[in-house]
């Protein structure tokens, strides 16, 4: 029983400390992207970032928008009210769905990627060189990235949103028969602009967590190409955890109070 309750405390603190380094570093990283004006690889940052990811998240959100409309109809159909299956598609996506999933295409395809080169620099010495130059490696490492996706994510989160809608459409109006009007003025009858202004603060939010995220665990990896893959994996599944934890409190305090 003392050797459990040991190790139970052991690791709430080792979660207290891992999360209360990982807030100073965000914090850092937010405090150099308002007061510092070097951007460093910006461009670069933005097109490995959001252009490279946008391939796979536009096939993928109109994969998701036809399985919707699929789902919602046979549903529906079952109460004559098939037609409002655009409706809950655009509702699904634009709060929910799609910053949820632009950032876990974000976690997995370019956290991973972040940590490991971030690691990379850091086993061979480069994060010590640039300390020892006076740099700060927050700012020059982990600040263009923070900022890079504070660019893209919500660009492609609009993106995803629409191609979502126009999955659903070939579905809705081809395979279901719903008349290709109603199907439109179904799909934006219900959305707000709170909800837009949602799920674009969303989509910000995520962006800081997962690069925040992803370049800790770069920051603090040891044990050579080991400790290079460790910090990859580490980085997608913390920051897998951390979005859902983002979206939880987001929700509740833009919804529920």
């Amino acid at each position: 029983m003392k050797s459990f309750v040991e190790k139970m405390g052991g690791r709430i603190i080792s979660s207290i400390t891992y999360f209360g380094s990982l807030s100073l570093l965000s914090f850092n990283s937010l405090r150099h992207v308002v007061a510092s004006r070097k951007r460093g690889n910006l461009l670069k940052h933005i097109n490995s970032i959001g252009i490279d990811s946008f391939p796979l998240v536009g096939i993928i959100s109109a994969f998701i928008g036809m399985i919707l409309v699929m789902e919602t109809a046979y549903t529906l159909k079952k109460f004559g009210a098939e037609i409002y299956a655009g409706g809950i598609v655009s509702m699904s996506m634009i709060r929910e769905l799609g910053p949820v999933f632009v950032a876990f295409v974000l976690a997995g395809r370019v956290g991973a990627s972040i940590a490991a080169e971030i690691g990379s620099m850091n086993i061979s010495e480069q994060v010590d060189a640039l300390r020892m130059l006076a740099v700060d490696p927050v700012s020059y490492l982990v600040t263009p990235r923070v900022l890079a996706g504070i660019i893209s994510l919500p660009s492609l989160f609009i993106i995803s949103f629409f191609l979502s809608i126009l999955g659903g459409f070939i579905v809705g109006v081809f395979v279901v028969g719903i008349p290709s009007g109603m199907f439109f003025y179904q799909t934006f009858r219900f959305i707000t602009f709170k909800d837009l202004l949602v799920g674009l603060a969303k989509s910000v939010v995520f962006a800081v967590v997962i690069i925040n995220a992803s370049s800790y665990e770069g920051l603090k990896t040891q044990g050579g190409a080991v400790g290079v893959g460790k910090a990859a994996t580490n980085s997608v599944v913390i920051s897998f955890f951390l979005v859902i934890l983002a979206n939880l409190i987001l929700t509740g305090i833009f919804y529920f109070i």
